[in-house]
C-alpha cells in the first residue's frame, strides 16, 4: 500500500474553521506529549502548541513532557489512556518506547497522531529528513568553497543515532551534501547524545584534532550547533568554522544575521507553527476523517542571512 503524504498547510486550511461533528456543546479533548519541554526545539514547539490551544474554543488541550525518557514516555501514555482523550498527539524521541505507546493507546481506544516518529499505524506528522540534511549541508559546503577558495575543509556531522531513523536519515543526507561539493572530503560523524554539553566537548576535541584546518559542521538540531559554535569561540577558531543546522529556533537567528560569522544557516521546520497545524489535524480526526499516513509541516526551508528577514523580520 502506498503511503500518502500531505502538506499540513492544506490540512490546516480545511480544518481551521470546521468543528468536529460531535462538538455541539462539547469540546474535543486533546492530549499532547512533547519530547522534551526544556530542549530548545521542544520549547519552540511547546510555545506554539500553547498559543494554538488558547486560540481554539472547540478544544481542551492537556500537556505532558516525555523528557526524552523512554520509561516516562510509556508512563505518560498510561496516564493519558486513563483520561480517555479524543486524540493523543505523541511526540516521542525514544523509539524503543513507541511500540508500547501504540499498544496502550490501541487497547484504550484512543486515536493517535504521531510526531516525527511512527507510533503503530497512526498518522505521522513529520519533516522530510533527507531534505533537511542535504538542504543544509550542500549550501553550507558551497558557501565554504566561496569563503575559503582553494581549500578543502574537514567535515563534522553532529548526529544522534540513539534517537533512531529520524536523525540517521538527516545525517546520511548531510554527508551526501558535503561529498557532492568536496569529493573525497574527510567526514567524521559523532553523537551529541542529545546533550549540548556533549556537543561542545565533541566539537572541542574535533578542533584539537585538526589544528589550522577549516571545518564545516552540520548538526541535527540548533541547540547542538550553538554548543559547537561556543566551542569554536572558546578555542579562538570561529574564523575557521562554518556551521549549518536544522530546526529554525530563534536562538540561532542573531548568529545567522552576523556578516561572515560562523553560523551559516538553519534548515527551518518553523516549529512555532506546529501547534496550529497539529490541532487542525486533531480536529479532522475528531470529526472521524481519515488522515493521510504522512503529513509534512507546511513550511521547510533553509534560513540564511539572505532570506532571514523575509521569514523572520527583526522586531
Amino acid at each position: 500500500m502506498k503511503r500518502r503524504t500531505l502538506l499540513a498547510g492544506s490540512a490546516v486550511a480545511a480544518a481551521a474553521s470546521t468543528l468536529p461533528a460531535f462538538a455541539q456543546g462539547q469540546k474535543l479533548k486533546v492530549a499532547f506529549a512533547n519530547f522534551n519541554d526544556e530542549a530548545s526545539f521542544g520549547a519552540s514547539v511547546l510555545r506554539g502548541m500553547q498559543a494554538a490551544a488558547r486560540a481554539r474554543t472547540d478544544m481542551d488541550v492537556s500537556f505532558f513532557d516525555n523528557k526524552q525518557d523512554g520509561a516516562r514516555t510509556v508512563e505518560i501514555a498510561r496516564t493519558v489512556a486513563l483520561q480517555k482523550p479524543d486524540v493523543f498527539i505523541e511526540y516521542s524521541f525514544t523509539p524503543t518506547a513507541n511500540p508500547q505507546v501504540a499498544r496502550i493507546m490501541s487497547e484504550a481506544g484512543v486515536a493517535v497522531i504521531a510526531v516525527q516518529q511512527r507510533i503503530g499505524n497512526a498518522p505521522l506528522f513529520a519533516v522530510d529528513n533527507p531534505l533537511a540534511g542535504y538542504g543544509g549541508s550542500k549550501p553550507l559546503s558551497e558557501e565554504a568553497k566561496k569563503r575559503w577558495p582553494g581549500q578543502t575543509p574537514v567535515a563534522l556531522v553532529l548526529s544522534w543515532p540513539e534517537a533512531g531513523p529520524v536523525i540517521l536519515e538527516r545525517a546520511a543526507a548531510a554527508r551526501k551534501g558535503f561529498e557532492e561539493v568536496f569529493p573525497g572530503i574527510r567526514v567524521e560523524e559523532q553523537s551529541t547524545k542529545g546533550d549540548p554539553i556533549n556537543s561542545r566537548a565533541v566539537m572541542t576535541d574535533f578542533l584539537t584534532k585538526f589544528p589550522g584546518r577549516k571545518v564545516i559542521v552540520w548538526s541535527h538540531v540548533d541547540g547542538m550547533s550553538m554548543a559547537a559554535l561556543t566551542a569554536a569561540r572558546n578555542a579562538n577558531r570561529e574564523a575557521d568554522v562554518l556551521i549549518a543546522s536544522t530546526g529554525g529556533e530563534t536562538v540561532v537567528f542573531p548568529e545567522i544575521r552576523k556578516l561572515n560569522g560562523g553560523f551559516f544557516g538553519t534548515f527551518s521546520f518553523f516549529p512555532e507553527s506546529w501547534g496550529s497545524e497539529l490541532l487542525a489535524l486533531a480536529a479532522r480526526m475528531g470529526a472521524k476523517e481519515t488522515l493521510p499516513e504522512t503529513i509534512r509541516p507546511s513550511k521547510q526551508l533553509l534560513i540564511t542571512a539572505s532570506n532571514i528577514n523575509q521569514h523572520y523580520p527583526e522586531r
